[in-house]
């Protein structure tokens, strides 16, 4: 774990403090500054909701978060992990946010069969699983 960037890390960390059945964290980074943090929650959002699933998703939750904070999340990375050994990959509706604040990177990643870390780097937030 110690050679994952320092925003996956906290994403990790986000991720664990779920109490969904899929444990979701992200956070929004800027270089290797984090500007939030979040993981998915079992209440939603008008705004940054995630449509019929009922839920705030992570990548919503942090997009949120940062927004409130003042940030400009233009340029900006988020990063993505999802316990439970699966690929994360954003919905529709977490990929509209991300583009509509001109987030330009997103890195997802999932927990293997090992307890080993895998990640996909994309840019432009197109999502290639």
């Amino acid at each position: 774990m110690d050679d994952l960037p320092p925003p996956m890390r906290v994403a990790i960390k986000q991720a664990h403090r779920s109490t969904a059945r899929f444990k979701v964290g992200a956070a929004i980074a800027r270089g290797k500054k984090v500007l939030a943090a979040a993981h998915n929650l079992w209440k939603t959002h008008p705004k940054f909701g995630s449509g019929f699933y009922g839920n705030l998703h992570a990548e919503g939750h942090a997009i949120y978060k940062a927004l409130r904070m003042g940030h400009d999340l233009s340029g900006c990375t988020i990063y993505v992990y999802r316990k439970n050994n699966n690929l994360a990959k954003p919905c529709k509706h977490c990929q509209a946010l991300i583009e509509k604040y001109g987030i330009t990177d997103v890195v997802y990643s999932g927990a293997t069969d090992d307890g080993s870390i895998n990640y996909k780097e994309t840019k432009n937030s197109r999502i290639a699983v």
